[in-house]
């Protein structure tokens, strides 16, 4: 008589889906986009796929590479968003009010993963063209000809703005009662007329 196989952690039980690097991904997303990335814990993603720790190891580095791949994914997203094909191309200046609220409501529906498009691609040979597409996006909305010294000063100024408003939106920061929607607008106003005031 044949003795019976039992089971061992990280093989997956009968009828259970092969466990790949990308459904492991696939499943980091998930639970960083319920509970965020102070709370993501590789032991809960083991035990969320029915293995041991050590066997995620088979399909990711460590946790900084499931964190990269997070990064990646987000850019991909925001790009995808943003880009020159969901913007109406007939409107000349009026993409901006367009493009700035397509980044505002991708960090509002990816409250945990939008603080990783933030950070700098520049020395990430993989990632940059991510980074790079975004702000090639902003470039041909407002208008910058070149990335020269000018440019790179106006975008770190519109990155600041929008940034700094979606993070007080987020924090609970704008507590009067004043509409947020209409402050947004006015910020839209202004960077369409060249003028913050």
């Amino acid at each position: 008589m044949a003795k019976k196989i039992k089971h061992k952690p990280g093989r997956p039980k009968k009828g259970q889906n092969q466990i790949t690097r990308e459904s492991v991904l696939d499943l980091a997303w998930d639970l960083i986009m319920e509970q965020g990335f102070a709370e993501f814990r590789l032991a809960g993603l083991a035990e969320n796929l029915g293995i041991r720790t050590p066997s995620l190891y088979n399909h990711i580095r460590d946790l900084e590479d499931v964190r990269r791949e997070m990064k990646r994914r987000s850019l991909q997203i925001l790009g995808d968003r943003l880009s020159l094909e969901n913007l109406n191309p007939n409107q000349g200046r009026k993409r901006i009010p367009e493009f700035l609220n397509l980044y505002r409501s991708f960090a509002k529906s990816h409250p945990n993963m939008y603080p990783l498009t933030i950070e700098s691609t520049e020395s990430d040979l993989e990632l940059k063209p991510l980074g790079d597409r975004i702000l090639f996006l902003c470039m041909e909305v407002f208008g910058f000809q070149s990335l020269d010294e000018t440019a790179v000063h106006r975008i770190r100024i519109l990155r600041s703005l929008l940034h700094g408003f979606i993070v007080l939106e987020e924090a609970g920061g704008f507590g009067r009662t004043e509409s947020i929607e209409d402050s947004f607008q006015k910020i839209t106003e202004s960077l369409e007329s060249g003028r913050l005031w």
